[in-house]
This record gives C-alpha cells, sequence and structure tokens, in this order.
C-alpha cells in the first residue's frame, strides 16, 4: 500500500491519483443526504416493511444510530476540515449498511418465507462473505503493482456499471412486479440483497482509500478553501483547520 516516496506525483497512474482524492467539498451533503435517505433507508425500510417484528428492529437499530448521526455530524461540520472523515464515513457507510441490509434479507427469508433450514442460512452467508472477499482482493490487487503504470479500464467500468445501475434496477422491478404477491416479496428481496452487495463494494473501495490515503500522506492534496467561502465562514464563527 505504500508508495514509494522517491516516485513524484506527476508520475503516478491515473487510478492511483484519484485514489489519493478527496470527495468534492460542494458535493458532501447532498452526498450524504441521497446515500442515507435513498440509497440505504430506501431498501433497508423496504425490507422491514415485510418483517414488522419490532424486536428485529433492535438488531439493526445500532448500525442506524451510527450511520444517521455520524451523517448529521459531517453535514454540520464545515466540508473542508472533514475531507478525511468523509473517505472513512462513506466506508463505514458501506461496511455498516451491508450488514445492516444482509440482516433484514435474513429477517425476510426467516418471517415473510417461514425458511428455517440452517443449511440454506449457512450458504447464503458463505456467498456473501466470498463475494465480500473477492470485492476487497480486487481492491488490493488494484493498487499493488506499480503505481506509475496504468492499468486497463474495461472490467472495472463493467463491475461499476452493474453495481451503479442496481438502484435503477430495483425501482423498475418493483414497477413491474408491484401486486403480484409472493413473486413480488422474493424478486424485492433479491434486489436488497443487491443493494447489500453493492455496499460491500463501497466499503471495499473507500476504507482501501481512506487506508491507502493515511499511508501515502506525502501525496495527498487537501481540496483549498476559496477566498469568498473562507470570509463567509469567518463570519459564522467557525475555526478553519
Amino acid at each position: 500500500m505504500k508508495i514509494n516516496p522517491e516516485i513524484r506525483h506527476q508520475d503516478l497512474a491515473l487510478h492511483v491519483s484519484d485514489q489519493l482524492d478527496f470527495i468534492s467539498v460542494s458535493d458532501v451533503r447532498a452526498s450524504i443526504i441521497i446515500m442515507n435517505l435513498i440509497m440505504y433507508d430506501g431498501p433497508l425500510l423496504l425490507g422491514l416493511s415485510y418483517i414488522l417484528r419490532l424486536e428485529f428492529l433492535w438488531i439493526i437499530l445500532p448500525f442506524i444510530l451510527i450511520i444517521h448521526l455520524w451523517g448529521i455530524r459531517l453535514v454540520i461540520k464545515n466540508p473542508y476540515s472533514t475531507q478525511l472523515e468523509m473517505i472513512l464515513y462513506i466506508g463505514v457507510w458501506g461496511l455498516l449498511g451491508a450488514i445492516s441490509l444482509f440482516i433484514t434479507v435474513l429477517g425476510v427469508m426467516y418471517y415473510t418465507f417461514h425458511i428455517t433450514s440452517a443449511f440454506f442460512y449457512v450458504i447464503m452467508i458463505l456467498v456473501t462473505i466470498i463475494s465480500a472477499y473477492i470485492l476487497l482482493k480486487y481492491q488490493i490487487n488494484k493498487y499493488a503493482g506499480d503505481p506509475t503504470k496504468e492499468i486497463k479500464k474495461s472490467n472495472q467500468s463493467k463491475y461499476m456499471l452493474l453495481l451503479s445501475t442496481a438502484p435503477g434496477l430495483g425501482y423498475l422491478s418493483y414497477q413491474t412486479i408491484k401486486g403480484t404477491g409472493v413473486l413480488e416479496s422474493a424478486i424485492l428481496t433479491a434486489v436488497i440483497y443487491l443493494f447489500a452487495i453493492f455496499f460491500v463494494y463501497v466499503a471495499a473501495k473507500f476504507l482501501h482509500r481512506y487506508f491507502f490515503i493515511r499511508t501515502n500522506m506525502k501525496y495527498v492534496t487537501y481540496q483549498p478553501i476559496t477566498t469568498k467561502e473562507k470570509k463567509k465562514i469567518i463570519k459564522q464563527g467557525v475555526e478553519i483547520k
């Protein structure tokens, strides 16, 4: 993960430079709102609507609280001072989101479809763990080679297209099968599971990105605050660090 300090920043490959970048400060607040209220709360509430058991909510409540309270903190804080924290937040958001959505899928399987076979749940857990391992290994291998050598983008673009279309496919699937009873429940459960895998991908990418940045701080450039923005937040009594 450590880049040879003798390599100049301008010699780094594009994918390495991108991994050392922060989220645009102008997009932080909107990104958190979309991530939490649409991408996370949407499939989560959909799954919980099939379970309708208060005791189950207590199981995933800690994940919900951490994601939302931390998100509120970042929305309130000066985004220029939380650039690195935002990367960590997205990684943790992906991790906790994946866990809570996966638990929700298991709950739907048990309470809605009344599946009690232990073998079925063991297989589901193993498949999910293997998927997480593959996604994490992909991130590690991607940045393990020569940091000055460009890599082919075709494979990543293919995976990114599949993952990024999951929310849209979920909505289209819902509109198509709405009102079809058991089939609707089964496909929507599969969509929630796809969201969980998407969250795994986000966790793998951004947790790696966070530690990659921490390990190579020499190559990191924080987004500079504009003069206009600086004057504005100073008037509001915000301390810039």
